[in-house]
């Protein structure tokens, strides 16, 4: 077998030599390609990864400015919610004090003059209980305040409420 091969080889040497010479320089100039081509791709992905880096630090500065802005509208809401809501309040214990005033049942006060006796009480409508004045209901001072007190934050809470409804549905606000 190897004396068919030595005329072959000696015939096509040449040809044989130059077509290894070529196939190792390809495989070489193919090397030195990719071998480029692999840094420009580590180079690349570096740079994409700087550049994520740098958005994400410029994402989160816009996002602490934003939360801070938020806040800052957010104190300037309540601040006024509060001058409002102290307002109202006064207005609503002015209102609850004049009414007490207004229909406050005087009694004698202890100590004084004696008046005259009162009178027989007049029978009980129906649906009355026998212990209540046949005139109405008495309260406190303290609980009327207390009452206007509680509708008033009530009323300051419904327009926080619908302060809030409408700017969750304006979306000038919404950024």
């Amino acid at each position: 077998m190897l004396e068919m091969l030595i005329p072959l080889l000696s015939r096509w040497k040449w040809g044989l030599a130059l077509a290894g010479l070529l196939a190792f320089t390809g495989l070489g100039a193919a090397a030195l390609h990719y071998r480029g081509a692999l840094r420009a791709e580590r180079t690349g992905r570096a740079a994409d990864r700087a550049s994520y880096v740098a958005a994400q630090a410029e994402a989160t500065r816009l996002s602490a400015e934003a939360i801070h802005h938020q806040e800052a509208v957010y104190r300037m809401k309540a601040a006024q919610q509060d001058t409002a809501h102290e307002a109202d309040l006064s207005a609503a214990r002015a209102a609850g004090a004049a009414y007490a005033d207004a229909y406050r049942l005087h009694g004698q006060a202890l100590g004084g003059a004696p008046g005259p006796a009162p009178a027989a009480p007049a029978p009980a409508p129906a649906g009355l209980r026998e212990g209540l004045p046949a005139a109405g209901v008495v309260v406190s001072d303290a609980d009327v305040q207390a009452c206007s007190e509680v509708t008033a934050y009530a009323l300051s809470l419904r327009e926080w409420a619908v302060g809030v409804a409408d700017a969750s549905l304006d979306p000038r606000e919404q950024r």
